[in-house]
């Protein structure tokens, strides 16, 4: 039997109540909600975790990531087809080969009235890329020349980058580089994610810490006013809540309907299910720093010990497909004839007897409150056994589980990477860089081999050239085994019938500037 240990004195029961509770408060909540969006004004969004700051620059998170993209505007955005379309900057030309030139939207206004200029640009990268201030988002731009930024005048800026950078424009599109108020961000220091100014089509109303984001709309949105004048995220972790919120009406749009759920949305003549591959890996992780897998041994016997094709069905069913590499497969440079462990239980005891294991080992593994996570770790636990390897399942608080795997404080740990920009560089580099321990790199992988690659495709302009970087990346990656591939994901967010303009993003961060209610 799996032991379980916990960081927070709550029993896995107490637990349960404590999530029926929530449940209970949300559904109560969902009434009034509905009486005002039944004047077709309000939006309440279920959101699958809780937000942990509305400061772009320190988000390291989805869950939050989504509500920043309705308060900020980037210089640049994504569109639904994976291009970059003007966002605050109306164009842009490649002066030369490491910089680049944008013309600013003029006339743009931030929440407390100031108007949007270049200096703000300015400060955003700065700041985020200052290493002293420990933003997560630093690492996903740290390409860019910090120094060599040219404020030209208002409405002009220069941002070139350390070496040539195909992927700039897609970094740039990524939800770290919003833009935020210069004054603001001064005035209130680290407080500025409690007390966030954009230029985006909503701002914040109120934070009920733990409970909801209540946005409101911006009116002076340079694209004109939303749809809607209210719109709320509510933190429901607990799937089966956010399906039941969604089929009772307490909430319009529900992200990351659970596989058990998804007939019952797809059948429900009030609700609509979106269906999409998106771009995000679900991965066990080891800390390859810490005993027993600082041993590449161990590392690679636990990858052939494990069926992953079972892991994937159990734990993520038709929300996930078998993984088949080291990057979600719908990334354009992802290499299909990487090496795969598949299950070879007598390789496995023979590695482990070669490291020094053969009676096998007692191991942690740290997750977060997630039911596939925890579906998974039990699975992979009682497969495990099979080696004589006894695992204790350690269950964390989002937001601590972030510390504790930043911070290095694991043995073995599940974690998902969302390549939201759709380029190879955003779904290696960040994970396995070594300059990245501590922030993405949680594996804390550091092969000088492995960096000189991931470096190389940051500099190498041609295509073709670089798909090779990148297979041969993720062939090194693969002989290295700091991470076991589980699950491709596949999103699936439900929405109300009467919800009008919803267009579901790959990258899970779903814009409701142009949604509303049906007449």
């Amino acid at each position: 039997m799996i032991a379980h240990k916990k960081r927070s004195p709550r029993s896995l029961p107490a637990l349960a109540l404590a999530a029926l509770t929530a449940s209970l408060v949300l559904f109560s909540c969902g009434s009034s909600g509905r009486e005002e969006a039944s004047a077709g004004n309000h939006i309440i969004v279920a959101n699958f975790a809780e937000t942990q700051t509305m400061d772009p620059r320190a988000v390291e998170d989805i869950a939050s990531h989504w509500i920043n993209n309705q308060i900020y505007d980037g210089l640049v955005q994504r569109t639904d087809d994976r291009g970059v379309q003007p966002a605050l900057a109306e164009s842009w030309t490649f002066l030369d080969d490491r910089t680049l030139e944008f013309q600013l939207r003029q006339g743009v206004l931030f929440h407390n009235g100031e108007e949007f200029t270049a200096r703000d640009v300015q400060y955003t990268l700065e700041t985020l890329l200052d290493p002293e201030a420990g933003f997560a988002g630093r690492s996903r731009l740290a390409m860019i020349d910090v120094a060599g930024i040219e404020v030209i005048d208002d409405y002009t800026i220069r941002i070139p980058t350390r070496e040539p950078f195909a992927a700039i424009l897609t970094y740039l599109a990524h939800s770290s580089a919003l833009i935020i108020n210069k004054a603001a961000a001064e005035e209130e220091g680290r407080n500025f994610g409690a007390n966030p100014v954009g230029t985006g089509p909503f701002k914040l109303s109120r934070w009920d810490r733990g409970t909801a984001v209540h946005l409101e709309r911006f009116d002076q949105h340079w694209r004109g006013p939303a749809q809607v004048e209210k719109l709320t995220f509510r933190g429901i972790p607990e799937d089966s809540s956010r399906t039941i919120e969604l089929e009772t009406g307490g909430v319009h749009v529900a992200q990351r309907i659970p596989e058990t759920d998804l007939r019952r949305i797809r059948e429900n003549s009030d609700t609509v299910l979106h269906e999409y591959a998106a771009m995000r890996l679900n991965y066990i992780l080891f800390n390859t720093q810490r005993p027993p897998f600082d041993d590449l041994r161990v590392r690679q016997a636990i990858s052939y010990a494990l069926d992953t094709d079972l892991l994937a069905q159990v734990a993520y069913g038709d929300s996930g497909i078998p993984a088949r590499g080291y990057m979600n497969s719908s990334i354009w440079a992802f290499n299909p004839d990487v090496y795969r462990y598949d299950q070879d239980l007598e390789k496995a005891r023979q590695l482990l007897e070669q490291a020094g294991y053969g009676d096998g080992f007692a191991v942690t593994m740290t997750i977060d409150d997630n039911p596939a996570r925890r579906t998974l770790a039990e699975i992979l636990g009682n497969q495990l056994r099979e080696l004589g390897i006894t695992m204790s399942i350690e269950i964390m608080e989002w937001g601590a589980y972030l510390q504790r795997t930043a911070a290095g404080e694991h043995q073995m740990a599940q974690l998902a990477w969302l390549a939201s920009t759709g380029d190879p560089h955003h779904a290696l580099y960040p994970n396995y860089h070594s300059r990245n321990i501590g922030a993405a790199n949680r594996s804390h992988t550091n092969l000088p081999e492995l960096d000189a690659l991931l470096q190389a495709g940051v500099t190498e302009g041609d295509t073709e050239a670089r798909l090779q970087i990148y297979r041969e990346a993720q062939e090194i990656i693969a002989r290295h085994a700091p991470i076991i591939p589980v699950s491709d994901d596949r999103e699936a967010v439900g929405i109300r019938a009467n919800l009008r303009g919803f267009i579901p993003s790959p990258s899970g961060y779903h814009l409701f500037h142009g949604v509303g209610f049906a007449e």
